[in-house]
This record gives C-alpha cells, sequence and structure tokens, in this order.
C-alpha cells in the first residue's frame, strides 16, 4: 500500500478550509496531532488521520 502524502499546515488548512494559524493552534492544543516532525521542527500531517482527529474532537465537544 503506497504512503500516504503528508502535508504542511498550509496545504493542510487549505484542504480543511480553514487558516494556518488555526491549525497551529489546534497542535498546541493537543487537537490535532502531526504525522510527523522534519528535522527543522515543521509538522507534517495526513488529510485523512487530520479529519478523524478533529471529527473525534467535535465529538467529545458535543458530548461534555
Amino acid at each position: 500500500m503506497p504512503r500516504p502524502k503528508l502535508l504542511t499546515s498550509s496545504q493542510l488548512a487549505d484542504e480543511l478550509g480553514l487558516s494556518r494559524r488555526s491549525i497551529t493552534r489546534y497542535v498546541q492544543a493537543g487537537i490535532l496531532v502531526p504525522e510527523l516532525f522534519t528535522p527543522g521542527g515543521q509538522a507534517r500531517f495526513d488529510l485523512e488521520d487530520s479529519k478523524r482527529q478533529l471529527r473525534e474532537h467535535a465529538k467529545r465537544q458535543r458530548e461534555s
């Protein structure tokens, strides 16, 4: 199975219709966990996994 393409925070923001700053805030808050960090410290995201994480967060918010 091919490895999924990993996205930068800007690319992820574009795909999700969010701002790059929102992605950064979600990472800082632990809502989004990047697939990996580059040696330079930049986050890389899997699109489908990020969507799953955001759905789970929304569900937890509705349940609380």
